[in-house]
């Protein structure tokens, strides 16, 4: 396998591609499908983050920018895979020689190669050659929690970076990429059930102190203790197809399951009034709802993966989804400095009475091809040469584990 090319093991969060090297036995099945629920996610992203509409405008526009606005539920999507894929390649490796120095060595040269260049040349080399424009110049003493992946703590309580308002998910990521593999390291798939049961719990009843407590919805939705679910409830499909009787059973059942949580998205949409990010209903459970939706998603693609047919799965290989999917680390870090720190003030220079609808969605898409054609050449001229050393920091063969799951539903 050329350690150079695009990796092959399919599935990612917005932090990394999950591409460790599928551990010894066979499992680690390539599930493309998951590169375009991938796809679908950061898609969802860009249109929440890059939505140029005020809302003031008619009922086309208004339409337009609720649509947008939706587009953050991509995030939780994102946590929801991070956790199927991140706790997959855990329990199929729990128990090698080498498991954590692999695993956090993989992530290292996954994560850190582009992030902290960003962070150098954003916050270091741009300044010092006097092209920093005003809103890259702000907060400078809030910049330590982006150096120490803290900045989902700092920024609910006034200590964020103006120009790297997206970031905050990233260092959710990274703190669980910090602290799931010893959990994982000596659980069994039944018992990591119960641990992200309770997990998902706690996730709820904190969203509820922490808004009773007067924090406010930006504490509820950036504290890593508040978003806990999303992660836990992606991990528990990770374990759960990994075991047997619990395998068969949702084979059976997917056509159930799948009428269930399309029953539940309906359910959640009327009760939290549209799935309101900041909402106190959506916070309270919607973010719980929509966590057990997308865990279903991921779970009914593997199915399909598994039979080697299915509508939902031949949807999410289309390789337009897959291409935003594989390059996805690089558009999320991008997007949002192509967007507030070139195309707002452009915008508000070229159309200084307000955007209408045409020219809304034209800068949407430039703006999203930009930071896709961007990424590209990140991951092809920078990216891959970190990529490549990925090789010399595999894990060891893990002991036998009685009734593993067959190949095809590991991911």
């Amino acid at each position: 396998m050329d350690p150079t090319a695009p990796p092959r093991v399919t599935g990612e969060s917005i932090a990394a591609r999950v591409d460790l090297a599928a551990p010894p036995g066979g499992t680690g099945a390539s599930i493309p499908a998951l590169d375009g629920v991938r796809g679908v996610a950061i898609l969802l992203v860009l249109a929440h983050n890059l939505n140029p509409f005020s809302g003031t405008g008619g009922r086309l526009e208004r339409w337009i920018e609720y649509d947008s606005n939706f587009g953050w539920v991509g995030v939780q999507l994102f946590f929801v895979l991070s956790g199927f894929l991140i706790t997959g390649i855990l329990l199929d490796t729990r128990g090698a020689p080498r498991y954590l120095r692999a695993f956090f060595a993989r992530r290292v040269l996954r994560i850190f190669p582009l992030y902290y260049a960003v962070l150098v040349a954003t916050l270091l080399v741009i300044p010092a050659l006097g092209l920093a424009p005003r809103r890259l110049l702000a907060d400078p003493e809030n910049r330590v929690w982006l150096w120490i992946y803290l900045v989902n703590w700092a920024e609910p309580l006034g200590r964020g970076v103006t120009a790297f308002p997206h970031f905050w998910s990233l260092a959710v990521e990274e703190q669980f990429y910090a602290a799931w593999p010893f959990v994982v390291r000596h659980a069994t798939p039944r018992r990591l059930l119960a641990i992200t049961a309770g997990l998902m719990i706690a996730a709820l009843a904190a969203r509820i102190c922490v808004r009773r407590a007067g924090l406010g919805g930006e504490a509820a939705y950036m504290f890593t203790v508040c978003r806990m679910d999303a992660l836990a409830v992606g991990a528990a499909v990770a374990a759960l197809i990994r075991m047997p009787a619990a395998h068969a059973w949702l084979i059976r059942q997917r056509g159930r399951i799948a009428a269930g949580a399309g029953a539940l998205f309906i359910a959640g949409l009327v009760t939290t009034g549209g799935y309101s990010r900041a909402g106190f209903a959506d916070q309270a459970y919607g973010y719980t709802i929509l966590a057990l939706v997308f865990a279903t998603l991921v779970l009914l693609v593997v199915l399909d993966h598994e039979r080697g047919k299915g509508g939902l799965g031949a949807i999410f290989e289309h390789r337009i989804l897959r291409s935003f999917g594989t390059y996805s680390y690089g558009i999320y870090l991008f997007h949002q400095f192509i967007n507030q720190l070139l195309g707002v003030p452009l915008l508000a220079r070229l159309l200084p009475r307000g955007i209408g609808i045409q020219a809304g969605l034209a800068y949407m898409l430039a703006v999203t091809a930009a930071s896709y054609a961007t990424a590209v050449v990140s991951y092809h001229a920078y990216e891959q040469h970190f990529l490549a050393l990925k090789r010399y920091f595999t894990p060891g063969r893990p002991p036998a584990v009685a009734g593993a799951t067959p190949p095809a539903a590991a991911a």
